[in-house]
């Protein structure tokens, strides 16, 4: 499922100027013969058809007033996007939420709806997306909320209350802007070279396209946990990762929490001992165990797990033992889901532990258990390798500003 529908506070509509109300006929235009349906909100009663009209617009499909809401409740209530849900008959990750006001950023994060801020109203809440001029709507919804969810690996577990996403291959290599051309995944996570995409941060891009892939997916339930995964190094988290997932939680009223997952202690760095044992031609000495004695989750969480749904991200993972010992953790404390969502996978291979009968696990303090306490099975994944012409496809329009 893809977007189905933008809703407007009508304040981004109506008399904001010339250029303004130009570039709003050419986008409203735009959605209309891309099938979506519009919505306008207003608090008082409005003749929306007739302003619309007045500027040009196609007539809407749905107006909602306060009126329209159960007990009139005022904008931020999540009412007002159960009353355009139930009106256009859709989901509300099918919807797209364009706004002016703290308000209505409340009123798409009370309701897990995908919120695009329009800056020419204005300064804007504390953690969204802005966007400069109407035209970025279409691009927005064009890049990452009109695509079906790009992933290149995916795993569904119920059992283990599992769900892997993994967006591309590790080995991947994609459009950058000139002069550079190209950048691998290493050239951000790894070596933390700027690339840029366009206007956009190439870290921000592929994170962005990571949650809005969950998004039209229907994964991403409001207030559930999102975290990333610590480095082998006490205290430290990859900053390309942080640095966006914490803002773009909050596009779906989700909840960064940067000490969810403690590394207590330092541990190896994976990657290097993968590389090193290949090289002397010896087995690989990383197993879960590495992860199971020297990351816990913070103390604080003992009752604030329970029925989540967390959102653990990692740059890349090979077969997984990191992303399967927060699971173990997280299940333990009584999360209802956990999504394990990484930018590249090394291989097409992911390999679940359950813990043996009769081993219990303390999520909330470090623990001794090793390699032999756990059951491993491996599951072989298939690849969509169209994935990847398809995000190539993307950042190249990103990058030459084709219209949409």
């Amino acid at each position: 499922m893809t977007l189905k529908a933008i809703v407007f506070d009508y304040k981004t509509l109506f008399h904001r100027g010339t250029a303004v109300t130009t570039e709003m006929q050419a986008v409203l235009a735009w959605a209309k013969s891309c099938g979506l349906r519009i919505c306008i909100l207003t608090t008082d009663p409005m003749n929306v058809r007739e302003l619309c009209a007045q500027h040009g617009y196609p007539a809407p499909d749905l107006h909602i007033k306060r009126a329209d809401v159960p007990e009139q409740k005022n904008r931020g209530s999540h009412l007002w996007i159960d009353v355009v849900s139930s009106g256009l008959g859709v989901d509300n990750h099918d919807l797209l939420y364009v706004g002016s006001t703290k308000l209505d950023w409340r009123t798409a994060i009370n309701s897990g709806v995908f919120y695009l801020h329009a800056k020419w109203l204005g300064s804007n809440p504390e953690t969204c997306l802005v966007i400069e001029s109407p035209r970025d709507i279409a691009s927005h919804a064009s890049q990452f909320l009109m695509q079906e969810p790009r992933f290149s690996f995916s795993y569904d577990d119920p059992k283990r209350r599992l769900a892997l996403r993994c967006v591309l291959p590790a080995s991947a290599t994609l459009p950058a802007n000139p002069p550079k051309g190209s950048f691998t995944l290493q050239d951000v996570f790894t070596y933390h070279r700027p690339i840029d995409i366009g206007e956009s941060r190439a870290s921000d891009m592929l994170t962005l396209h990571a949650i809005s892939s969950l998004y039209v997916e229907g994964m991403l339930p409001k207030g559930a946990f999102f975290c990333v995964y610590p480095s082998s190094k006490v205290g430290k988290l990859s900053k390309e990762l942080e640095q966006f997932v914490k803002p773009a939680a909050s596009l779906v009223h989700g909840y960064y929490k940067d000490d969810l997952l403690v590394r207590a202690v330092e541990a190896p760095d994976t990657s290097l001992a993968r590389v090193n044992a290949r090289k002397a031609g010896r087995p690989s000495p990383v197993s879960i165990a590495n992860q199971v004695q020297t990351v816990h989750l913070g103390a604080g969480y003992r009752r604030k797990v329970k029925d989540k749904t967390v959102i653990v991200f990692d740059d890349f993972t090979t077969t997984g033992s990191s992303l399967e010992w927060a699971r173990n953790l997280l299940v333990s404390a009584g999360a209802r889901q956990v999504i394990a969502l990484t930018i590249g996978k090394y291989s097409p291979r992911y390999a679940t532990y359950d813990p043996k009968p009769g081993v219990l696990i303390d999520p909330f303090a470090l623990s001794t258990l090793g390699l032999n306490d756990f059951s491993e099975v491996e599951h072989q994944l298939s690849e969509d390798p169209a994935n990847s012409r398809q995000m190539a496809d993307l950042f190249t329009r990103a990058i030459k500003d084709v219209p949409w």
